[in-house]
């Protein structure tokens, strides 16, 4: 059964250096976890939950988040957290790769809520990161203070919507390869298909211009373990009980999350806000940055019917 062609790929910005890092002093951390360590750094200060960010994936480090200003502007109020996720970039992991599971990743979340101190920690996960950000809320729900979701995978990955062969079928006829029964190609995990995605996950491909991605940090092992393992798991049910302010952004022309998918989850989640980018495909964060900030940082700044933000 092949689920989908890479549809969580954050395959469009994967490579390159830090096209703005700097902007805002950074200090790379690790710690230890269950089985491994993880790469951590931290931007920004606030007396606010920390916002962590789970990049998309799996198989990706954090570094293609940097290719936008957003991070470094609203660091400027709040404090910002990238991580590596187990078994990529510079987190490492003993149990091998391709045994790694969701439940491993959501208990290194909360490692890592801990070793921050934050009795709450807020969340913003793209793509695979939404669903992981999703695995780790319903699990952890007092611990989460805001959810966004950014062109989130759905929470029921094995019938996620995409858009590849409506918006491109020529290029999904030419560039990628005949159906795959390998254990990575039937969820969409092949290395040397990223090159394939990454010409279809803009709105404006002149947005491509010095962030293509070649897949050389990308952990295929990694991937299809967590994707075999998250297709397993549908939290839509835990969804609908969830009681955490949610917004819900996606690109009108994501080719990898359809916006039906977006307008279900928001549909999900209980008094959840949802947010269309009309000139954006997969990454609104690079492709409508100053409107991608406003719209975070003023969910950010709203408080709950306590008073808390």
């Amino acid at each position: 059964m092949r689920v989908f062609n890479a549809i969580l790929f954050a395959a469009t910005l994967a490579t390159g250096s830090s096209a703005f890092a700097g902007a805002a002093e950074s200090s790379g951390r690790i710690m230890p976890v269950q089985d491994g360590t993880l790469y951590y750094e931290m931007i920004g200060e606030g007396d606010q939950p920390p916002l962590v960010l789970l990049n998309g994936g799996p198989g990706f480090d954090h570094s293609y988040l940097h290719h936008t200003p957003v991070w470094d502007d609203l660091s400027l109020k709040h404090r910002i957290v990238f991580f590596d996720q187990r078994g990529t970039g510079r987190s490492t992991t003993r149990v091998p790769a391709d045994k790694i599971t969701i439940a491993q990743m959501v208990a290194d979340l909360e490692a890592l809520r801990v070793k921050l101190g934050a009795s709450k920690i807020s969340l913003l996960g793209h793509s695979f990161g939404g669903y992981y950000a999703m695995a780790y809320a319903t699990q952890h729900p007092d611990r989460v203070a805001k959810l966004i979701l950014v062109d989130s995978g759905s929470p029921d990955l094995e019938h996620h919507e995409y858009l590849f062969d409506k918006l491109y079928p020529d290029l999904l006829s030419t560039q990628l390869p005949a159906q795959d029964d390998t254990p990575a190609g039937k969820v969409g995990c092949k290395k040397d298909t990223i090159a394939d995605y990454d010409r279809m996950s803009f709105y404006d491909q002149r947005n491509r211009t010095g962030i293509a991605s070649d897949g050389r940090d990308f952990t295929e092992p990694t991937c299809t373990a967590v994707m075999l393992d998250g297709i397993k798991k549908n939290l839509f049910p835990k969804l609908r009980e969830l009681n955490v302010p949610t917004l819900v952004l996606n690109g009108r022309f994501d080719a990898n999350v359809a916006p039906t998918v977006a307008f279900a989850i928001s549909k999900a989640i209980p008094s959840s806000k949802l947010v269309y980018f009309e000139r954006s495909g997969h990454t609104p964060f690079v492709e409508e940055p100053d409107r991608f900030e406003l719209v975070v940082e003023n969910f950010l700044d709203q408080r709950d019917r306590s008073g808390a933000r």
